[in-house]
């Protein structure tokens, strides 16, 4: 695919325009990032509120109704529900991976199987975390392991 890039200036409108034969799911993908406002979510620590950015965020977690944000050093919380944040972040390489946890792709450094069908992600940060048998398709898809 051929593309473009036209630097502006800052007064005028940016804008994107595509030319495709197809709206495939890549490109659904770009146009959700495209549209998104805002690359970060809003998470509390030590009585402040911090912007977190998506890149930095490894997982989400839910434990006793409470969303909690984790990033290499630091953990936030967030007063967004789990679903809330799954739509949110899913054009940015979010997945669930349990009925608690939205997991960012691009912080998995390797997946190994488990007993029982399920998987466990070796992230970045050097920590493990489980994948429910239910998502380890939705994980494959995510990866590119499976249509």
């Amino acid at each position: 695919m051929k593309t473009t890039i036209e630097i502006i200036e800052t007064k005028a409108e940016e804008q994107a325009a595509f030319r495709v034969h197809k709206l495939s799911p890549t490109i659904e993908k770009v146009i959700g990032i495209l549209k998104e406002d805002e690359l970060f979510l809003i998470g509390e620590s030590d009585n402040a509120m911090y912007k977190v950015p998506f890149a930095d965020i490894f997982y989400i977690e839910v434990v006793d109704k409470k969303s909690f944000i984790y990033t290499e050093k630091l953990v936030y919380q967030s007063a967004e529900k789990l679903y809330q944040l799954e739509e949110k972040l899913e054009p940015f390489d979010f997945i669930r991976v349990s009925k608690s946890m939205l997991l960012n792709v691009e912080g998995i450094k390797a997946i190994s199987p488990l007993l029982s069908g399920r998987f466990e992600a070796l992230l970045m940060n050097g920590e493990r975390v489980a994948i429910s048998r239910k998502y380890v398709p939705a994980l494959k898809k995510g990866l590119g392991m499976e249509r």
